[in-house]
């Protein structure tokens, strides 16, 4: 049982010692300091965010837990350099609460996949609706879609998240498409659809890790596959829609260097790609606020994803 968590441990003032703290391992690998000697680097995670730790005077990564497993660590956290400098770190062999390690959303998932039902429901024509249906009716692509993460890290990054954020896109193209001359149904299914490869990219248990397949080829490769095998299987897909609905997956990112197989050429990718954008961001900028408060600081540090500090002010209530 967590008695301790990494949100508690990175505002605590001077070092203080840790004692059996429980956590999963998110990322290990050896480095060396400044005078060459060997050093173990893990990221210790639990669902309040990561802390850092660290082992001296080791040369090789261990055997005995790797990436995904819990852990009981001990040792003394030394606020200077905000990471635990490790004593002893063994597996935990107990029985753990996912909810220890994993964030949820704060929706209701059950509410959530309804509203995903009705936008397949209001798709007119017949053959979206009916890949739509394919798709999210699987019983193993809806078993996983309502409670899969978006994202490892940069956003929407905890159970519900993948259905969070999809919603949140079809959310904006729905007013897209009453603001311009677009295809709804290509528009809305499209956004529907955009991200469904990470299903595949990503494995989710006690932390959230790409599979071998998601490093090779990744989410936006892995989702044309996904509904290009779906089209294929239900047979006579009209070119019409299939390529503006793969074309909407592969460009869904926008730019090459941000992952996109080849950049929107229809209204409706360049609607979609601006969706996932904001909407990507939105969740991002909130999960550095909601970082920031508990810390007492109103500015964060240089965010990789959104290129800038984020600014959170305190409520009239913090003074």
């Amino acid at each position: 049982m967590k008695t301790v968590f990494a949100e508690e441990i990175r505002g605590w003032n001077g070092d203080r010692p840790v004692d059996g703290g429980l956590f999963a391992v998110d990322g290990m690998e050896i480095k060396q300091s400044v005078t060459g000697a060997p050093y173990l680097a893990l990221s210790l995670k639990d669902r309040t965010g990561t802390v850092p730790g660290l082992m001296f005077d080791c040369d090789r990564l261990p055997t005995a837990y790797s990436i995904g497993d819990p852990v009981m660590v001990s040792g003394t956290y030394n606020s200077r350099y905000s990471n635990i400098n490790i004593k002893r770190i063994d597996r935990f062999s107990g029985e753990v609460d996912k909810g220890d390690f994993l964030a949820s959303t704060t929706r209701d998932v059950g509410q959530m996949w309804q509203e995903l039902l009705k936008v397949i429901d209001s798709i007119e024509e017949a053959c979206c609706r009916e890949l739509l249906l394919s798709l999210f009716t699987d019983g193993d692509v809806a078993a996983r879609f309502s409670i899969w993460p978006a994202a490892k890290d940069v956003h929407h990054s905890y159970t519900g998240g993948l259905l969070e954020h999809t919603l949140g896109v079809v959310s904006l193209c729905e007013h897209y498409s009453q603001l311009y001359s677009v295809e709804r149904d290509v528009l809305l299914a499209g956004a529907l659809l955009h991200d469904i490869g990470k299903l595949q990219e990503m494995a989710c248990d006690l932390v959230v890790t790409y599979t071998d397949i998601g490093y090779l080829l990744g989410h936006t490769l892995l989702g044309c596959f996904m509904v290009r095998d779906t089209m294929h299987t239900l047979g006579g897909f009209p070119k019409r829609y299939s390529w503006g609905l793969l074309h909407i997956v592969a460009s869904h990112h926008g730019e090459l260097e941000w992952g996109a197989i080849v950049r929107p050429m229809t209204m409706e990718a360049f609607l979609v790609s601006m969706a996932d954008g904001t909407d990507a961001r939105s969740g991002r900028y909130q999960m550095l606020i909601d970082q920031q408060r508990p810390l007492q600081q109103s500015v964060s540090a240089r965010d990789f994803f959104l290129e800038t500090r984020v600014y959170a002010p305190r409520t009239p209530e913090e003074g």
